[in-house]
């Protein structure tokens, strides 16, 4: 059986395995399933290992580990690296990689949707943590980007970050 997990704390309010295990029965998938798991910071470089030693397929991350779990990893794509705000973990050959699919996601929902923030100012309300992931489409064309966060710390650690 492989196993998959989005892991986060909280995590009971996720609707990932219910989305995810009924594309796997959809496409007969019938040895893979896809579960929760409330996690602790302390158990993050475990989650990493039983990836590494074939015991996890896959797992996904949610708040509030997504920068969290990077000194575990052997490697970040080019997102993850730029966001410094990790999604997805798989292993490739014998490395766990990390990955930034809400970047691309965001940027998608936006082009099937027609809307072209080319120089344009744009305007974020918060810096929780997938905001870095947006930032991080708008940095090649929008022409201003503007943050407000109800703390300045988190506001300027993301200008810090770009």
């Amino acid at each position: 059986m492989k196993k998959y997990l989005v892991i986060g704390n909280p995590i009971k309010h996720s609707q990932s395995p219910l989305i995810h295990n009924y594309w796997m029965r959809k496409h007969k998938l019938t040895d893979n399933i896809y579960e929760k798991k409330k996690v602790e910071k302390k158990d993050l470089e475990s989650i990493v290992n039983q990836i590494r030693n074939n015991e996890l397929k896959g797992v996904n991350i949610t708040v509030p580990f997504k920068k969290e779990i990077i000194p575990f990893l052997d490697r970040l794509d080019d997102i993850a690296q730029n966001t410094q705000s990790v999604n997805t973990l798989c292993k490739v050959k014998k490395e766990v990689w990390g990955y930034n699919t809400d970047a691309t996601g965001f940027d998608d929902s936006l082009t099937w949707d027609n809307i072209d923030y080319s120089d344009k100012d744009i305007f974020i309300l918060g810096a929780g943590g997938v905001t870095s992931s947006i930032i991080y489409n708008f940095i090649f064309n929008a022409n201003k980007i503007y943050i407000t966060n109800r703390t300045k710390e988190k506001a300027e650690k993301l200008k810090k970050l770009y």
